[in-house]
């Protein structure tokens, strides 16, 4: 799989710039993108659809089970009121876990559903775990290949590192 990883990130050695053989140790990886109830003839997994603009822009339908729906809001801030900014959830792959975010509400996604979430994946920032309070689903990954873009980020393919 295809997974964005910030230029700010690598710049903050954070994770350190990767490279073809190196392995992401202790990384979150986000699907940021729609949710929809999946279809109970799909398998759960990982699969590039149509969408994606180029090298470092491949879409993914990632199906599995979500956790407990909260909704994300942002802090209130020199007199502004709290505003919502869509919803989070963890996503069980297998033996695998994703965070995932998406445009919406947490009502709309009931806990323990099977549902596919169809968008971009990147890696989610170190800061985010604590900052954020998010669910620790960090794990290491083997990056087989490198795609350097445009805007000073890569998108590096992960693979489940072997454990023989």
């Amino acid at each position: 799989m295809w997974v964005r990883v910030m230029g700010w990130m690598m710049a903050d050695d954070e994770p350190p710039r990767p490279s073809v053989g190196s392995l992401l140790r202790s990384v979150g990886v986000r699907a940021r993108g729609a949710v929809v109830a999946a279809d109970p003839r799909e398998p759960d997994g990982i699969v590039e659809v149509a969408g994606g603009s180029g090298p470092g822009e491949q879409v993914y339908a990632v199906t599995g089970i979500a956790s407990e729906v909260r909704d994300i809001w942002s802090g209130a801030e020199r007199g502004r009121r709290r505003e919502h900014c869509g919803a989070e959830f963890v996503l069980r792959v297998g033996a695998d876990q994703f965070q995932v975010q998406f445009d919406g509400h947490a009502s709309e996604v009931a806990s323990g559903a099977r549902v596919t979430v169809t968008g971009r994946l990147e890696l989610v920032g170190e800061y985010e775990w604590e900052s954020f309070q998010l669910p620790d689903t960090r794990t290491d990954w083997l990056v087989t290949e490198i795609v350097e873009l445009s805007d000073d980020d890569i998108s590096a393919r992960l693979a489940r590192p072997s454990t023989e």
